[in-house]
C-alpha cells in the first residue's frame, strides 16, 4: 500500500500532539504533588539564622516566621545565648535579629526583625497536634550545613518521645521523624502535608540514620501564648474562655469555639472567624490579633453562630488582671513512658 505525503504529515502531527499531552500530564503530576504544594506555600516563611563567633565560622541554624510583624520562632541553642543574630530570609535578604524571649528548658526562643514595608513577611501557622498520625508524611525545611532552603521529607516515626539533651535537660512529648535532618536544621519547621507547622526541629541521634526529633507544635504554641499574650503585650483581656477545634484533615480546618462568654455579647458555641479583621484559628492567633489594642477599646469579632450564620459582635476589652485566655487543649503532651533516647545532640551547625 502506498501512503501519500499528507498521511505521513498527519501521523507526525499526531505523534507531536501525543508528546505534548504527555508532557503536560507529567508537568501536572509534578506541580500537583502535595509535597511540592506544601513547600511552595511555606518556604517564604522559613529563615536561616547565623550567630557570629570571633575567630570561628558562624554557628548556623534555622527558624520560621510566626507573625508578619517580624517575629521568628527557633531553638534557644541556635541563638548561642546572644542578644543579636543574623537572619537571612528566603531569597537572600539579611536582617539584624534581636532575641527577645528564651526558655532553656523548652529550648525555644523568639527573635524579632524589622520587615520591609514593601515586602510583607509570610507567617506559618501552627497546627493542631492532637490528630497527628503515626507514619503520616512530613516535610522539613532549613539550613543544614548552611545550605539555606533545603527541603527533605519523610514520615512520623514515633510520637511522644522523651530524650536527654547534652545540657541534662529532659525533653518530652517530642515527634520523632525519619526526614533527613542535619546540623543546621535546628529551629526549622517540621510541616504536615497541609503546610502547617507540627513541630520545631531540635535534635538528631548520634551514630544513627534518619532519627531526628522535633518539639511538638502545641508546646511551641503554649510558649508563645505565655510570653507574647495580649495581656503582656497590650495589657488587655478579652474576657472569655474558648477551645480549639479541628474540623477535618485538610483545608481551613482550625476553629476557635467559645466556651464561656460572660457579658461579651458572644454565645457559647460561637465559632470565632476573625478578630479585628484578622482571621483566627488557634489560641496564638487570638493573642496576636489583640497586640495593637488597648483597655476599654471595642474590637470587632466575626463569628459563625448556629442558626444565624455569620454575626458581627463588638466586644469591649478590659484591662488585664493577670488572667489570660484559656484554651482547653493548650497543655503540652504528657511525659512519655517510652525508653529515653541517648546520645542525642542539637541539630545546629557549630
Amino acid at each position: 500500500m502506498k501512503y501519500t505525503p499528507s498521511y505521513y504529515a498527519a501521523v507526525l502531527a499526531g505523534a507531536l500532539f501525543a508528546s505534548f499531552v504527555h508532557a503536560q500530564e507529567s508537568n501536572n503530576l509534578r506541580s500537583n504533588d502535595p509535597i511540592v504544594i506544601a513547600v511552595q506555600k511555606t518556604i517564604n516563611g522559613v529563615v536561616a539564622i547565623r550567630v557570629p563567633r570571633p575567630g570561628e565560622k558562624d554557628m548556623v541554624g534555622s527558624g520560621f516566621i510566626v507573625d508578619e510583624s517580624g517575629l521568628i520562632l527557633t531553638n534557644r541553642h541556635v541563638t548561642g545565648g546572644k542578644e543579636w543574630v543574623k537572619v537571612r530570609l528566603n531569597g537572600g535578604k539579611d536582617c539584624a535579629g534581636r532575641v527577645i524571649v528564651t526558655d532553656a528548658d523548652l529550648d525555644l526562643a523568639v527573635i524579632r526583625i524589622t520587615p520591609e514595608k514593601t515586602k510583607p513577611l509570610q507567617a506559618l501557622r501552627l497546627a493542631p497536634t492532637n490528630d497527628l498520625i503515626l507514619a503520616e508524611r512530613v516535610i522539613a525545611i532549613g539550613s543544614p550545613y548552611g545550605y539555606d532552603g533545603t527541603v527533605s521529607d519523610g514520615r512520623i516515626s514515633a510520637l511522644n518521645r522523651e530524650i536527654h539533651m547534652p545540657t541534662d535537660v529532659i525533653m518530652t512529648g517530642l515527634i520523632q521523624t525519619n526526614a533527613a535532618i542535619n546540623p543546621g536544621n535546628s529551629g526549622g519547621p517540621l510541616l504536615n502535608i497541609n503546610g502547617e507547622v507540627i513541630g520545631v526541629v531540635v535534635a538528631i541521634r548520634d551514630n544513627a540514620q534518619l532519627m531526628a526529633f522535633a518539639i511538638n507544635a502545641t508546646t511551641a504554641k503554649n510558649f508563645l501564648n505565655k510570653h507574647l499574650s495580649a495581656s503582656k503585650v497590650a495589657g488587655v483581656n478579652l474576657g472569655l474562655k474558648f477551645e480549639e477545634k479541628v474540623l477535618g484533615e485538610v483545608g481551613d480546618r482550625q476553629r476557635i469555639e467559645v466556651r464561656h462568654a460572660a457579658d461579651t455579647g458572644l454565645k457559647t458555641g460561637d465559632h470565632i472567624l476573625t478578630i479585628c479583621e484578622r482571621k483566627v484559628g488557634n489560641s496564638f492567633d487570638v493573642e496576636r490579633a489583640l497586640w495593637n489594642s488597648r483597655p476599654g477599646q471595642q474590637v470587632s469579632m466575626k463569628v459563625n453562630r448556629q442558626g444565624q450564620g455569620e454575626v458581627t459582635v463588638m466586644v469591649t476589652l478590659s484591662a488585664n488582671q493577670g488572667a489570660g485566655q484559656v484554651a482547653a487543649n493548650a497543655t503540652a503532651n504528657p511525659a512519655s513512658t517510652l525508653p529515653a533516647a541517648t546520645n542525642v545532640r542539637s541539630a545546629s551547625q557549630r
